[in-house]
């Protein structure tokens, strides 16, 4: 990132949140600087060429969905030559366009190739309904949603392909990056975490590149009233579907398995003065949309739920209408960081400043994780009697935003460093039993015990 968009940011993020904040979130970035050497490479000609002659997974049929709209002739170009280019070649292109002008009609129309498909719309219904057009001429068995001015790289439908085929999933998704105008600086890349309930939950992380499964999203279609974030309620009403026929029994199957994670970079999200990823201002109306889908994902939940923007714009918190764990049977136990000097003691964090936001602000966000500290727990009354067989011990909350003093043998191992390893591994031994039957825990950040 350039040092003008660092200090746009900055800008942007003192008057939101004052200039303390904007002081630590600056330090940050100059200090941890993640992924800062980044660059993107593509695949080379010789994996490129065997994936080209790789014809094992031919038989999944890719719909990009492109809805355009006034797009700029050099960003309509490189979109098309980036469908092109790609390795895996069983796609059709189709772009639902609702310009005045023929910029995007003219430009496809040099193109002789016949999996690009032209939809000329009598006028211009925003992102919803020009995608919910191309939608209905749409053959394929999944859909991708590529924005009117980003860029696939050529592995990204063949990487699609061999992860679907395994499973055939509802939905996957990629890792992504940022390029800027002229597509040919990357930076910025956002490596993913696998499906992670509770921080989608906090913003829309799976993003792009994404593909849905052709009948979902035929029945679902993109709903105009979230313009702006209707990828994010697209993910949302398709996780709460598959939540709630897991919570009745009517899916066997996981959740984690129908939605699945490709752990590369196949997208490109271009940066310019008016887009999300470069200026969040300007696109204020679509966090609100985030935030309405949030609401509308909680409702259908049967959650009661307070839902409202965290301090980083894109981000949310839900506060939950007295503990989390009343509402969310699926979570067996949830905790937050434990701190010495400054700095998480314990955990996915360890060793990071607690004022830190964290790479890709996670620090700062619910998430599920596998590990929790038995310093900084509430665990679910229906798993309290594992909490008991593991630790010997009567379960007492020691969550801060419930109890604050620690029980007697927690700060009796605390005291010898064998006796800290002890309490580590039983926090170790805890959490995998907790998790075996697919039961996932929840980091809450706010809550944070300072040792």
């Amino acid at each position: 990132m350039s040092l003008a968009q660092n200090i746009k940011k900055t800008i942007n993020y003192s008057k939101k949140n004052g200039y303390g904040e904007a002081v630590v979130a600056a330090w940050e970035r100059v200090t941890a600087k993640y992924y800062a050497n980044y660059d993107y490479h593509a695949p080379n000609e010789e994996i490129l060429a065997r994936q080209r002659a790789d014809k094992r997974v031919s038989d999944i049929k890719f719909s990009i969905l492109v809805p355009a709209y006034e797009t700029q002739a050099v960003y309509m170009n490189a979109l098309i030559e980036s469908c092109i280019a790609q390795t895996y070649d069983n796609w059709e292109l189709v772009i639902a366009d609702g310009s005045e002008k023929n910029t995007v009609k003219n430009l496809v129309s040099k193109y002789q190739d016949a999996r690009i498909r032209y939809i000329w719309l009598e006028k211009n219904n925003g992102i919803a309904e020009n995608t919910n057009q191309a939608i209905a001429f749409a053959t394929g068995d999944y859909y991708g949603l590529l924005d009117h001015d980003d860029l696939l790289t050529p592995d990204a439908l063949y990487e699609m392909a061999r992860a679907i085929q395994k499973s055939r999933p509802i939905l996957a998704y990629s890792d992504e990056d940022k390029c800027d105008i002229s597509g040919r600086h990357f930076y910025d890349p956002h490596f993913k975490l696998d499906f992670n309930l509770d921080l989608l939950l906090t913003n829309n992380y799976i993003c792009h590149f994404m593909t849905v499964r052709a009948d979902i999203l035929k029945k679902l279609q993109i709903r105009k009233e979230y313009d702006g974030s209707q990828d994010y309620d697209i993910i949302l009403r398709i996780v709460s579907n598959l939540l709630i026929k897991e919570k009745e029994r009517k899916e066997a199957r996981p959740i984690e398995e129908s939605i699945v994670h490709v752990p590369k970079v196949l997208y490109h999200w271009r940066c310019h003065e008016n887009s999300t990823a470069d200026n969040p201002q300007s696109k204020m109306y679509a966090y609100e949309a985030g935030k309405k889908a949030l609401i509308d994902f909680a409702s259908r939940m049967g959650w009661k739920v307070d839902v409202r923007h965290n301090k980083h714009l894109g981000f949310y918190r839900i506060e939950y209408g007295d503990s989390i764990l009343t509402h969310r049977p699926d979570l067996a136990a949830v905790g937050g960081f434990v701190a010495k000097h400054g700095k998480v003691v314990s955990g996915i964090y360890q060793g990071q400043p607690l004022l830190y936001a964290g790479y890709m602000n996670r620090m700062d966000l619910y998430q599920n994780t596998k590990w929790l500290d038995l310093r900084n727990m509430a665990v679910n009354k229906a798993y309290q009697s594992v909490y008991e067989e593991v630790t010997g011990h009567s379960y007492i909350s020691t969550l801060t935003t419930e109890k604050k003093e620690l029980p007697q043998w927690i700060q009796e191992l605390e005291r010898t460093a064998e006796g800290d390893k002890k309490l580590m591994e039983l926090g170790e031994k805890l959490c995998a039993r907790l998790t075996e039957n697919g039961a996932r825990l929840l980091l809450d950040p706010v809550c944070v015990r300072k040792m």
